[in-house]
């Protein structure tokens, strides 16, 4: 039901590290290289800094700071296993270098390498052992990795399962079936099939709540894997289908458009490939007084309280059905535009639809108008 977003992953790794590593470069004397390259990662243009990064390298191979920016540009582009690449080189060239150590480890997690993201924190904590929130982080991520530990695992071409015990073995099994028989539907629908293995971890509802921190409303959520919370989930097995396709969802969008992609376009269309009874989106929105407007839905749902947050879900669902009629196979390219820098408006026009007919009709259709 909940997707964590990149940008909330990168926002408090940006604002620490290229505080403390200006402050670091400041106090040594020296400004940062390519700061064009900075410019624009800052900006929120991270294929223009890759490129710039790119071009610093070829003259500088061996500067430790260009081949940390160019493991940042990489992941805010979501190529993650670059992104790895590049900030192992640079502690490679620099093993003090606590900045790409606490990125590396935040890359690493985001890859599903919770192993590599310990050892990294582990670097980045002997570094900077009096800093508490890389403490905090490490001490999460270990206490995460010793309930992994205990779990079983159900391997897969596509799909690791990991579940608890004897008592959750029919669920990890029927989570993995439904996984399978979604995975060429939704790849349909949005024209891609992502070729990675997806880790799936099935939690108890405590559990699920004590490593995502997720809002109690939450029963799923995709951070680089799916995390379902499976509690009583035997008493309600087809609302565990739909968050399995829910967040199965989210992993393709992730795979075509690993940035820029609004949140109601994202959840909005995990709502409708869920499953095909749309009946809750009609009685949630003739129950509700007040209407979010689209744009107040882009950045995620995480802030809103329960009702708050089925309205923003019903009112993504009804635009992601329209985009589904009005774009039809388009869809995958819309999905691709748009992760690609262009804004919903503009991959509209392109793909021939109208924005202010599609606005309009949205309105329509949640009862704005």
């Amino acid at each position: 039901m909940r997707i964590r977003r990149r940008r909330e992953r990168l926002l408090w790794c940006f604002i620490f590290l290229l505080t403390i590593f200006g402050a670091r470069l400041g106090a040594q004397g020296q400004e940062l290289p390519a700061p064009e390259a900075w410019t624009a990662l800052n900006q929120g243009d991270a294929a223009r800094a890759a490129g710039l990064f790119r071009e610093a390298l070829e003259r500088s191979p061996r500067n430790p700071i260009l081949h940390f920016g160019a493991g940042w540009a990489a992941y805010a582009l979501g190529r993650n296993d670059s992104a790895i690449a590049s900030l192992k080189k640079a502690l490679e060239l620099d093993a003090s270098f606590l900045q790409a150590a606490t990125m590396l480890g935040t890359v690493a997690y985001a890859n599903s390498d919770l192993d590599l993201a310990i050892r990294s924190m582990e670097k980045a904590a002997a570094l900077a052992p009096r800093d508490p929130r890389i403490r905090q982080q490490l001490d999460q991520w270990k206490k995460e990795s010793a309930l992994h530990a205990r779990f079983d695992e159900r391997p897969g071409v596509r799909f690791r399962v990991l579940f608890e015990g004897a008592e959750q073995q029919a669920l990890g099994a029927r989570v993995q079936q439904v996984l399978e028989s979604s995975y060429w539907t939704i790849g349909k629908t949005l024209n891609s099939y992502p070729a990675e293995t997806l880790m799936v971890v099935l939690y108890t509802n405590k559990q699920f709540q004590d490593v995502t921190r997720a809002p109690a409303w939450a029963g799923g959520e995709f951070d680089g894997r799916i995390r379902l919370a499976v509690g009583g989930a035997m008493r309600t097995p087809a609302a565990l289908d739909r968050v399995v396709r829910h967040e199965l969802v989210h992993a393709v969008i992730q795979h075509v458009a690993p940035r820029n992609v609004p949140t109601w376009v994202n959840e909005g269309l995990a709502s409708v490939l869920e499953s095909a009874d749309k009946t809750w989106v009609r009685q949630v929105l003739a129950r509700t007084t007040e209407v979010f407007p689209l744009e107040d839905l882009t950045e995620g749902f995480g802030h809103l309280e329960g009702r708050e947050a089925v309205v923003a879900y019903a009112e993504s669902a009804v635009a992601a059905q329209l985009l589904t009629e009005r774009l039809g196979p388009n869809l995958g390219v819309f999905l691709q535009m748009v992760g690609g820098g262009h804004t919903v408006d503009q991959a509209l026009s392109t793909l021939n639809v109208r924005p202010e007919s599609f606005y309009a009709e949205w309105r329509k259709r949640v009862g704005a108008e």
